[in-house]
């Protein structure tokens, strides 16, 4: 009798500390409903009409910094405009050389009549000295004549007074004096006027000298100085042009080339999500040409009930487990929202369970995974995979004596068992 109630006890001591070890620990952890491993999707798409020069990728390949990803050739681009500002750029280029041929002619056109004009003024130089001295020696035998004529006349008067000669040779003889002064004043007039034309050809005024007129030349070398300032002018304007439209084009042409071609520098860390087109595959504007699951950006998504959200907070720290893996690790709490949040369920690689009414979700901050080790990117980071959490209630000390204390119990009344069970040296430990 004592026997059986002995077995009804420890029977019942049994299932009591099953239950215990079942619920133990929910007591003493907020356990989550669900819990999934996600990740963010980088989409990749066309922004024109084109066709696929890279060769196509195939999911879980790993985005490493050397690898060509995917490049777009525009299968048409308006480069109409660009074309314009290229021939207009000709045009000017083709004006520029015209204006600087002109230049050059004239410019030796008047280094020739420069040349000429200098000649010019040499030969009208000497000519005006030579003239000066013949002047010079006719204004002197006429100022000898003049005084000549008279001391011949002041001769006559003195012997008209006398009565020795008649009045009219004193007469004549003064007439003659006074032709000879005129020509004398004549002459000194000339020889002022050659010397100023001696001293104007130093300022670029030159006599005329029958065919070769120097006036004539100076005044097309003047005519030659305006023709060359207005077309330095015009050069300098279209030199200014030209440079102008040379930096609009260049901006032009980028831009083409930009829409022209497009090869995109994708973020490290991520992993080829979905497959890309063939090459020479034709793609159109808008077109989804490459997903990519971004590694870096990796967090656990936890479900649990709503009444442990003041319990816990961000920067918490909470014990996750992969299901199907022996080993656990521990994730930072970033974020909490409830279940009346929007969630933006398109963008993210896994879809987890619905948000059921009462339930609060947690989001765990994982860090970025090493696409390049061998096996992340063919496991896609774990992104998908479930997996149990733990978060810490404070109450673990006291169901652990609870544990203990039922094992040393079970021992005491059933000794046998306890002596058999597999599990005695983990018992004794907790006791110790």
């Amino acid at each position: 009798m004592k026997t059986k109630q002995t077995m009804r006890i420890v029977a019942g001591l049994a299932c009591l500390f099953g239950a215990v070890m079942i619920i133990a620990p929910h007591l003493t952890n907020y356990v989550s409903r669900a819990a999934v491993v996600n990740a963010p999707i980088l989409s990749v798409k066309s922004p024109f009409d084109g066709s696929l020069l890279s060769d196509a990728l195939t999911p879980a390949t790993p985005v490493l910094p050397s690898t060509a990803i995917v490049k777009l050739r525009a299968s048409r681009t308006s480069r109409t405009e660009l074309a314009r500002l290229e021939a207009r750029m000709n045009t000017l280029t083709r004006e520029e050389e015209t204006l600087a041929r002109q230049i050059a002619t004239l410019s030796a056109l008047d280094a020739q009549l420069l040349d000429r004009v200098e000649e010019m003024k040499k030969h009208a130089e000497l000519m005006l000295r030579a003239q000066l001295g013949g002047l010079n020696g006719e204004r002197a035998a006429a100022q000898e004549r003049q005084s000549r004529l008279e001391r011949d006349g002041e001769r006559l008067e003195r012997l008209a007074a006398n009565g020795s000669a008649p009045h009219t040779q004193a007469t004549r003889a003064t007439s003659l004096a006074a032709e000879a002064q005129g020509e004398v004043i004549r002459l000194t007039a000339a020889v002022q006027e050659t010397r100023r034309e001696i001293a104007s050809i130093a300022n670029g005024i030159l006599p005329g000298l029958g065919t070769e007129d120097g006036s004539y030349a100076q005044q097309r070398r003047d005519e030659i100085a305006i023709r060359l300032a207005d077309l330095h002018s015009r050069k300098d304007r279209m030199s200014a042009q030209h440079a102008g439209l040379a930096e609009e084009a260049e901006a032009l042409r980028e831009e083409v080339d930009r829409l022209d071609l497009f090869a995109p520098v994708l973020p490290t860390g991520t992993v080829v999500w979905s497959a890309t087109p063939a090459k020479g595959s034709v793609v159109a504007a808008g077109d989804e040409v490459l997903q990519l699951l971004d590694c870096s950006r990796r967090f656990v998504e936890v479900f649990m009930h709503e009444s442990a959200f003041e319990a816990i907070s961000p920067g918490d720290t909470a014990r996750v487990r992969l299901h199907g893996s022996n080993e656990s690790f521990y994730a930072t709490v970033e974020a909490l929202r409830g279940a009346g949040s929007q969630r933006a369920i398109g963008q993210l690689a896994a879809e987890p369970e619905s948000v059921s009414e009462g339930s609060l979700s947690v989001l765990l901050r994982l860090a970025p995974a090493d696409v390049a080790k061998k096996g992340v990117a063919e496991s896609f980071c774990d992104v998908g995979r479930t997996a149990e959490v733990h978060f810490d209630r404070g109450l673990g000390n006291a169901m652990t004596f609870t544990q203990l204390w039922l094992k040393e119990l079970f021992r005491d009344l059933w000794p046998s068992v306890a002596t058999h069970s597999p599990q005695k040296a983990n018992f004794s430990a907790h006791a110790d």
